[in-house]
C-alpha cells in the first residue's frame, strides 16, 4: 500500500476546476520555462511564440521553429504563430439564466484559411458532485487522500486508515481492494472514487491461473461507505477470465467482483462497470455457529443501494443481495433448503435461518450477458428495483441453466417489493419470478419482450409464493401485476401462475397466493407464431381444477382496469422502435416510458453535448458562475479561443 499524497478538503476544492489534464499543462509551462532559461540574450529570441495549455503566450528560442513541443490534452498545441494568425473567434454573449441548460454559440472565422476545428471545454465553475453522498445526500469531505498500488496491487482499509468524512483516491491498477472494520456516519461516510478524468481498474482477470485473492471488492463489518465513480466507465471492476474447468465449472465461477460480507450494510456503490468473473456483486452474510447475531432474527441489516452502474458477462448472476438459503446447516456449513412448504427442521440447534436485510434499491443499471440470474434479491424486505435494463441473462448454456434462468428475481423470504419502470429483454430465461412472501408486492409499468424460442417452458412471468419467516406457516403471498407490456414468450405462456401449493387465494391461513393482474397488455404468446389462441397461452395457472381458476387470480375482463390480449404484433398494433407503445391511442393498458432506463449522468454534472461544434448544448448545470472556452483551429495549424461565462442561479 502506498500513501501517495493528502491534501485538506479545501484544497481538493481549489483544485478542482475543470482541466482536462492538469500534469498536461504543467507540464507545457515548466517545458516553455526550462526553454527560454536556456537562453541568456534577449537577441536569441525569433518571432515565433508558443502558446501553453492555458492559452499564455511565450516567445520562443531561435532555432527551435518547427520542433514539437508536448501538448495538453484538451487539444491546445504549444505552437501557433501570433503574427500570422488571422482567426476571429467570439465565444458569444455572457449569460444569466435561472434555468440547468443553455445553449453556446460561437462565431468563427478566417480570411486567410478555413476553420477546421472547434473545441469547448469548461474552464472553471462550481465543485461539481463526485458522485452522490449516502442515500441521496450531499458529501462533503473533511479530509481526502491518494493512494497508488503498490506490490502485488492488492490495498486493505481499516479503521486505523480511515475516518468518517474521509474522500479516498484510487488511482491506478488495484488486484484487490478490502475494506474491515471501515465505519463512517450517516452525516459523515467514506468515499471511495478514481481520480477525476482518470480510469481506476480493481480485479485480477487472471485469477486462478497466478493466486491473489479471489475478489476485486471485499468488505467486512463495514458500513457507512461509498463507492462512487465520476463516470460509470471510469470505475471498474473486473472479474477474472480463467475459463478452465474447476471441477464441472470454469474457475472462474468462484470469483465475486464486488463481495459484501458479514454484517457490511449501509452502503452505496455507483457509476461503476463490472465485468467477467463469477458473480458480480453478492451482498449477504452467512450464519455462524456460535454467533447468534449471523442467526435469524437476531440481527436486520439495513440499507444497501446500488444505481448507475453496467455489469456485463459474469459467468454467475449479476446481482446476488440476501441469502438464498431457507435454512443453513451450521455444521457442515451449507444451505438447508428443504420444501419451502415442509416444516421447519427438528434440530433448531443445527440450523438456523440467515438473517434479513431492510431497504434494499437497486436502479439505473444495465445488465447484460450474465450466465445465470440478472438481478436476484431473497430474504429481503422493502425492495425497489426500477429503472433496469436487464438482458441476455440465463446465457450459460449448462443443465442446470433452467434453475437460474430469472431477468429479475424476487426470491424466498422476501417482504414488501416493488419492480417498476424497468425494461427486460432477448433472453433465454424467465422476464420475472416471484417468489415472495406476504403482502404489498407489486410488478408495474415494465417492458418484457422476447424469450429465446428454444426455452421449452418459455414462460415470461414465473409467480409463486414461499414460506414466511416465521418458521410456523405459510404467509399469504400477495403480488399485484399492473401496466406492464408481455411479448413474445417462447412455448410457454405470458404469465404462469403456480396453483400446486398456493391454491385458495385468500387472505389467511397456509398454501395462499392471490395474483392481482390488471391493466396488461399480453401480445404474442408463443413467439408470434398465430394459430390457436388459448386463454393459457396468456395466463396459465397449474392445476386449477381444484378449486377455480378465479380463486387465485384476480383478472378484471372489462373496465379500465381490464388486460387486453393480443394474438400476434400484427393485431396488437404497437410501436416496437418506440418501446412498444400502442398506436391506437385508445388503448391505456401496457408499459409507458416515464424515465430513462439504464445509467445516468451524475446529477450536477454539467455535460458539452457537443464540444467539436460552434454551437453547442450544455446540460445538468447547478448554480454558480461557470467560464466556458472555445479552441478554434484552421487549416494551417493555427489556433485561437474565446471564453464566455454563464451565471446560473437555479
Amino acid at each position: 500500500m502506498t500513501l501517495k499524497k493528502e491534501q485538506p478538503a479545501k484544497a481538493l476544492h481549489e483544485e478542482s476546476g475543470d482541466k482536462s489534464n492538469p500534469d498536461a499543462v504543467q507540464f507545457t509551462n515548466s517545458l516553455m520555462d526550462a526553454l527560454i532559461m536556456e537562453t541568456n540574450s534577449e537577441d536569441v529570441y525569433g518571432d515565433m511564440y508558443a502558446r501553453a495549455a492555458d492559452g499564455s503566450m511565450r516567445r520562443i528560442p531561435i532555432g527551435t521553429v518547427g520542433q514539437m513541443l508536448k501538448v495538453a490534452a484538451d487539444g491546445f498545441p504549444a505552437w501557433a504563430n501570433d503574427i500570422t494568425n488571422t482567426i476571429v473567434v467570439n465565444a458569444g454573449q455572457n449569460q444569466a439564466i435561472s434555468v440547468a441548460n443553455t445553449s453556446l454559440q460561437a462565431t468563427a472565422s478566417d480570411p486567410n484559411s478555413s476553420i477546421t476545428s472547434y473545441l469547448w471545454s469548461k474552464q472553471s465553475g462550481p465543485v461539481e458532485p463526485i458522485g452522490t453522498g449516502f442515500n441521496g445526500g450531499s458529501f462533503t469531505p473533511l479530509r481526502t487522500r491518494t493512494f497508488t498500488p503498490s506490490g502485488t496491487g492488492d490495498i486493505v482499509f481499516d479503521d486505523t486508515n480511515t475516518l468518517p468524512g474521509d474522500l479516498i483516491i484510487l488511482e491506478g491498477n488495484f488486484r484487490s481492494v478490502r475494506l474491515d472494520n471501515v465505519q463512517g456516519t450517516q452525516a459523515n461516510p467514506i468515499v471511495f472514487r478514481n481520480p477525476a478524468g482518470q480510469i481506476t481498474q480493481i480485479g485480477n482477470t487472471t485469477w486462478a491461473a497466478n493466486g491473489g485473492p479471489a475478489y476485486a471488492l471485499q468488505t467486512s463489518n463495514s458500513k457507512h461507505f461509498i463507492f462512487a465513480g465520476t463516470h460509470w466507465n471510469n470505475l471498474l471492476f473486473t472479474g477474472s477470465e480463467i475459463n478452465t474447468d474447476g471441477g464441472g465449472e470454469p474457475y472462474r465461477s468462484a470469483y465475486r467482483n464486488l463481495s459484501f460480507d458479514a454484517f457490511s450494510e449501509k452502503f452505496e456503490i455507483c457509476y461503476f462497470t463490472a465485468t467477467q468473473g463469477g458473480t458480480c456483486i453478492v451482498a449477504k452474510t452467512d450464519p455462524v455457529s456460535g454467533q447468534s447475531a449471523t442467526w435469524y432474527p437476531n440481527t436486520t441489516l439495513q440499507d444497501i443501494l446500488i444505481h448507475d452502474f453496467i455489469i456485463d458477462s459474469p459467468y454467475n448472476e449479476g446481482l446476488y443481495i440476501g441469502h438464498t438459503a431457507t435454512y443453513w446447516d451450521l455444521i457442515s456449513n451449507t444451505p438447508y433448503n428443504q420444501s419451502p412448504y415442509d416444516p421447519p427442521p427438528a434440530d433448531s440447534n443445527r440450523y438456523k435461518q440467515p438473517i434479513m436485510i431492510s431497504n434494499v434499491k437497486v436502479w439505473n443499471g444495465r445488465i447484460l450477458n450474465t450466465g445465470k440470474d440478472g438481478i436476484q434479491i431473497s430474504a429481503c424486505k422493502n425492495i425497489e428495483v426500477y429503472q433496469n435494463e436487464v438482458f441476455n441473462w440465463a446465457s450459460v448454456n449448462v443443465p442446470d441453466r433452467a434453475n437460474h434462468n430469472g431477468g429479475i428475481l424476487i426470491g424466498g423470504r422476501s417482504e414488501t417489493s416493488n419492480v417498476h419502470d424497468n425494461i427486460t429483454h432477448d433472453s433465454w430465461g424467465e422476464h420475472f419470478q416471484f417468489y415472495g412472501t406476504g403482502t404489498g408486492h407489486i410488478f408495474k409499468n415494465n417492458l418484457c419482450y422476447n424469450t429465446n424460442a428454444s426455452n421449452v417452458s418459455g414462460d415470461m412471468a414465473s409467480i409463486a409464493a414461499r414460506c414466511g419467516s416465521n418458521n410456523t406457516e405459510n404467509h399469504p403471498g400477495q403480488v399485484t401485476v399492473e401496466a406492464n407490456t408481455f411479448s413474445r414468450c417462447g412455448n410457454g405462456s405470458l404469465v404462469r401462475v403456480n396453483g400446486y401449493s398456493n391454491k385458495s387465494g385468500g387472505v389467511s391461513g397456509t398454501d395462499n397466493l392471490q395474483v392481482i393482474l390488471k391493466r396488461n397488455i399480453l401480445m404474442a404468446p408463443r413467439n408470434n407464431a398465430g394459430g390457436d389462441n388459448y386463454d393459457s397461452f396468456y395466463v396459465y395457472t397449474e392445476n386449477p381444477q381444484d378449486y377455480g381458476y378465479d380463486k387465485i387470480v384476480t383478472r378484471p375482463l372489462a373496465g379500465a382496469d381490464a388486460n387486453v390480449q393480443y394474438l400476434t404484433m400484427a393485431i396488437a398494433n404497437v410501436d416496437t422502435n418506440n418501446y412498444y407503445l400502442p398506436n391506437n391511442a385508445t388503448v391505456i393498458q401496457g408499459f409507458r416510458k416515464t424515465k430513462p432506463v439504464g445509467p445516468q449522468p451524475v446529477t450536477g454534472a454539467s455535460v458539452i453535448v457537443t464540444p467539436n461544434t460552434a454551437t453547442t448544448a450544455v446540460t445538468n448545470m447547478v448554480s454558480g458562475v461557470y467560464v466556458f472556452r472555445l479552441v478554434v483551429g484552421n487549416a494551417l495549424g493555427q489556433y485561437k479561443s474565446s471564453t464566455v461565462q454563464v451565471t446560473v442561479t437555479l
